[in-house]
């Protein structure tokens, strides 16, 4: 009786957010756009988006709820804002906060729209699934199956194989296995991308090859009650130790591909190059600067790696500034026993729908 009663409560509290904000006038949002499990809410003004996209809503809602073992909520409510860029899900109380102020809705909004309700489904099943086990140490397994659940939805999992690469890239920099994934805030920066979803990505996707593809789904079950280590280990029936083993030694041989093509109109490329200085003496730091088209809004500096091939390091490229929003770099440090001549370097870039592609250069030492 009592739950009967709580879930009234938390069904009304929600159906009570999807209400115009105060002061807010009826001809400014429109939330009668519903379908059998969902009820939108958005500007009056884009209500052509929302009826195009409700019953394809409605579809990725049943997909999410079967992935997730009939986890999603009886009714979800999508508050959709064009004056907001967060994006996140309260599975307490069955909403998703879609903000739409990013330049990839720009863009394509339909195609937004659509994929990143999906991604908060999946996150609200998982969620529910795991009671609300989404903690520092467990993020790169929720980021992961997201990833993983939305382009099985959007039959699009060739998107996937470019975290292959970024998983690899990662070990290369020191930066992949359990202990560095338990530190989310720390690896991530708490940016939720293709680069910070990827281990989790290749991690879930080795052991869903090995014990099959639902088994992903007792792991974060287990998770409602005990802590990692221990449902990794009842998951997957084998020592934490020995898995990260099996994981890691699955990403060391995946070769890393030339290019990768998932949309060819969006495939990034590379305008320019900027050398800084043009020829670096022994002992300097190389600035490698990359301004780079991204006609699809879908590339971070995340996805940018840089490799000196002289010796092996790999570092990952920055935002230059806001002011110069469209350049990378990253730095190359040259060291004292150098000796004067040409040296190549490679550039990998992978955006967030996948698409990766590969540039040489080459760089000079000069004598002090």
């Amino acid at each position: 009786m009592f739950r009967a009663f709580l879930s009234l409560v938390m069904l009304t509290g929600a159906w009570s957010l999807c209400l115009p904000d105060p002061g807010m006038s009826a001809a400014q949002v429109i939330d009668g756009i519903s379908s059998e499990h969902l009820r939108v809410r958005m500007p009056s003004e884009r209500e052509t988006l929302g009826r195009d996209t409700i019953a394809d809503l409605e579809i990725c809602y049943g997909f999410m709820n079967r992935a997730t073992g009939q986890s999603l909520p009886r009714r979800i409510f999508i508050h959709v804002r064009w004056d907001a860029s967060d994006i996140r899900c309260d599975y307490q109380r069955a909403t998703i906060h879609l903000g739409m102020n990013a330049r990839a809705a720009a863009a394509n909004p339909r195609k937004f729209l659509m994929h990143h309700a999906a991604r908060e489904m999946a996150r609200m099943g998982l969620l529910e699934l795991s009671q609300g086990a989404e903690r520092e140490d467990t993020e790169f397994l929720f980021e992961g199956m997201v990833k993983i659940l939305v382009h099985e939805y959007e039959h699009s999992s060739r998107n996937l194989e470019s975290a292959w690469t970024l998983s690899r890239l990662l070990d290369e920099m020191n930066l992949l296995g359990l202990a560095s994934q338990r530190s989310w805030t720390a690896f991530s920066g708490g940016r939720r991308c293709l680069r910070s979803a990827a281990p989790g990505i290749t991690f879930l996707t080795t052991f869903r090859e090995l014990h099959g593809r639902d088994r992903p789904l007792k792991l974060f079950q287990s998770l409602r009650t005990t802590g990692l280590n221990q449902s990794l280990t009842a998951a997957f029936k084998a020592p934490v130790s020995e898995l990260e083993d099996i994981w890691l030694k699955k990403v060391r041989e995946h070769r890393i591909a030339d290019e990768i093509t998932v949309a060819a109109d969006e495939v990034p490329q590379l305008l320019q190059t900027e050398l800084l200085p043009g020829a670096v003496p022994p002992g300097a730091t190389l600035e490698v600067r990359l301004l780079l088209k991204d006609s699809a809004g879908n590339l971070l500096p995340d996805g940018v790696f840089i490799k000196d091939e002289r010796t092996g390091r790999l570092v990952q490229a920055q935002a230059v500034s806001e002011k110069d929003a469209d350049y990378v770099a990253a730095m190359i440090p040259i060291g004292t026993d150098c000796a004067p001549g040409e040296y190549p370097y490679s550039v990998t870039v992978i955006d967030e729908s996948g698409n990766l592609r590969n540039w040489r250069g080459r760089y000079k030492v000069v004598a002090p």
